[in-house]
């Protein structure tokens, strides 16, 4: 399996962002074409999904939140891959611990945009904090791929601000570029690189997979969620792992072996798990 280079990381840092080519195979990108577009029929359709999905300024469906909880083939087996755990071990260290995902859509014709913003939850003391954004289809300027201002995760929040206002007036900032992948890239964005995309009006679907990660020891410091959430997140990463040990693509060739951070549980096969895991879980009572 691939495995993303120190220069990768390198730009990431300087940049705020990297594009990492070609990490999924056919066989992994062929699930996830097939299950995602169900779960979008389903949203149109407006079925069960349909409840979980927010919609963007234009009042067009374009974000279905906790993915995992949608039953579906795909969204497990991907946060399992080893491309993940080895660049979280490596750029947010051996404690991380997947906190959240969600799958992005734009529909052709009459995509949702996503004005220009920063992520929620920084960190103050400018740990890497960055979602991972597994594409499975071209995104383009065509289809409304997203935009960055590259260095723009070390502005001050003043100068950031300021910049929104502006780019949500009027979308095109000075010095932003558009992040064009292709099928099986993987996007990596800094929580603070100011990043949006525009109404997608092509005739092609673009579709993304984020995952949001933190180190148990920066929760520890900052307190974003309650340690009951960690826990059943920890859990859950350990389940999706055994599930593509037990469910592999063809085209595995290894697996990526977790060990739980320090006061967190280690998963015994036999333990309940709760695919929702909410952000804002506290313990009842």
């Amino acid at each position: 399996m691939r495995k993303i280079t120190g220069d990768e990381i390198r730009f990431f840092d300087e940049n705020g962002y990297v594009i990492c080519k070609r990490v999924l195979h056919d066989d992994e990108l062929e699930c996830y074409h097939r299950e995602s577009v169900r779960l979008i029929e389903e949203i149109k359709s407006e079925g069960p999904a349909d409840k979980w999905c927010a919609r963007g300024p234009e009042g067009i469906p374009y974000y279905l939140t906790y993915l995992h909880r949608h039953p579906n083939d795909f969204s497990l087996r991907l946060l399992a891959h080893p491309f993940i755990g080895d660049l979280l071990c490596r750029m947010v260290g051996p404690d991380f611990v997947p906190l959240y995902e969600a799958l992005v859509f734009k529909l052709p014709g009459n995509g949702s945009s996503v004005p220009w913003h920063r992520d929620g939850l920084p960190a103050p003391n400018k740990e890497r904090v960055f979602n991972i954004d597994i594409y499975p289809d071209h995104s383009t300027v065509d289809n409304s791929c997203v935009w960055v201002v590259p260095g723009s995760h070390q502005w001050e929040n003043e100068k950031a601000s300021e910049m929104i206002r502006k780019g949500r007036e009027e979308f095109h900032l000075p010095g932003a570029i558009p992040a064009e992948v292709e099928p099986g890239d993987v996007l990596l964005h800094h929580t603070m690189v100011l990043h949006g995309s525009t109404v997608n009006k092509s005739e092609s679907l673009r579709r993304v997979v984020y995952f949001d990660n933190r180190a148990f020891n920066w929760n520890e410091k900052y307190g974003w969620h309650h340690p009951i959430v960690f826990e059943k997140r920890c859990r859950l990463y350990q389940y999706a792992l055994h599930h593509r040990k037990q469910n592999p693509y063809p085209s595995d060739d290894e697996v990526f072996e977790y060990t739980p951070p320090n006061g967190m549980p280690t998963w015994n096969g036999s333990d309940p798990i709760d695919l929702h895991c909410p952000r804002d879980e506290t313990p009842a009572g």
